[in-house]
């Protein structure tokens, strides 16, 4: 299991801000030279400011692909995610968040709930349409942060293609800290076209 992914999905789902860099000093005045002296050469210019934005939204349905840009220059790279915030009627502030997103072309898309520390342990999340859905998904807990805990998996070709097909809502359910089941709404609405935009950000 790629136990690294789990920190820019942090990122992202817990929208820590990331500092943006500051853009470089131009140089001091250039001193007189004194007669018969060698000339200095003047200080570069300062690098053009970046003129891309630092983090970009798009809503499909209910659905939002997210993504941050870090780094600059050779350096710069471009992370994005698949996001829905679970939302429980009477409640404002999502009760959890549900993502999908790689860190690279060549890395296997992953799916991560961010759920409050309210969990028992050993135990893990389980995504399905209903359930009695046989062919649901597991993700098992991998780390806490002060703010979630975070479980993770590698979904299946042939399960990805069924949760583009569906209409209806699905369902996340995990275990509380007292051990009861907890169900949790998620939607496809909007997931299919949002994770095909995933996919061409890469």
């Amino acid at each position: 299991m790629h136990l690294y992914l789990i920190v820019p999905i942090a990122l992202l789902l817990l929208e820590i801000p990331q500092s943006f860099a500051q853009a470089p000093k131009s140089g001091s005045p250039q001193q007189k030279s004194a007669p018969g002296s060698p000339q200095t050469a003047a200080p570069a210019p300062p690098a053009a400011a970046d003129s891309e934005p630092q983090a970009t939204t798009a809503s499909f349905g209910d659905w939002l692909l997210r993504c941050q840009r870090t780094g600059t220059g050779s350096e710069a790279r471009r992370t994005c995610e698949l996001v829905q915030s679970v939302l429980v009627k009477g409640q404002q502030a999502p009760v959890a968040q549900f993502a999908f997103g790689r860190l690279a072309p060549t890395d296997p898309l992953h799916v991560t709930a961010a759920i409050p520390h309210n969990i028992s342990f050993p135990s893990a999340v389980r995504v399905a349409i209903d359930e009695k859905d046989p062919q649901g998904l597991e993700l098992p807990w991998v780390r806490c942060l002060p703010a979630a805990c975070f479980a993770t998996a590698v979904p299946k070709d042939d399960l990805l293609k069924r949760w583009r097909a569906q209409t209806a809502a699905g369902r996340l359910t995990f275990k509380d800290a007292a051990g009861r089941d907890v169900n949790l709404p998620v939607s496809f609405n909007g997931f299919a076209p949002g994770l095909d935009a995933l996919a061409k950000e890469h």
